[in-house]
């Protein structure tokens, strides 16, 4: 085999499984690494096979080839499937937390989940994850906020007087 026609398909194989490693498996894995590896092993048959100039050459157009890639893959409609697009804001309900949770102390509510010790509940109208201090509590069963914790809610059973 002709060395011209291993660095070639060296080149191609490469750039294949670097594709691939962007565009069906996720992450940098081994078919990422095998594609490195594989543009490496073309460029350097190029120098020591045919001579400097070819290697530079080869070893260029990789490199142009890849920055290309970049530049034009994010237009692309396979860019627009892989890629996340939500963002997340207030105005589609994101939160980070509450600025004063501690206006909630004391205050009733229900949880709306079973609460084992974390779950959902309803206080002042509003959804809320809160956490017990360890006992279980079930669905639909009346709370009152204990105390704030780090931005937790930590909440009790509410006792029947």
């Amino acid at each position: 085999m002709p060395v011209w026609l291993l660095i070639i398909a060296l080149f191609v194989l490469g750039f294949l499984l670097i594709f691939m490693e962007v565009v069906i498996i996720p992450g940098f894995g081994l078919s990422g690494i095998l594609g490195t590896i594989s543009l490496g092993a073309a460029c350097y048959l190029a120098f020591t096979g045919l001579n400097p100039l070819v290697g530079a050459l080869i070893t260029v157009c990789s490199i142009s080839t890849v920055i290309l890639l970049f530049k034009i893959l994010p237009k692309t409609s396979v860019w627009k499937k892989i890629r996340l697009s939500i963002t997340e804001s207030k105005q589609t309900g994101f939160r980070t937390g509450e600025t004063n949770l501690n206006s909630l102390i004391n205050k009733t509510g229900l949880s709306l989940t079973m609460l084992r010790p974390s779950g959902t509940a309803i206080i002042d109208k509003k959804r809320y994850d809160v956490t017990t201090d360890g006992e279980f509590i079930e669905q639909d069963t009346k709370i009152i906020v204990d105390s704030i914790k780090e931005n937790r809610i930590i909440i009790k059973k509410l006792k029947d007087k």
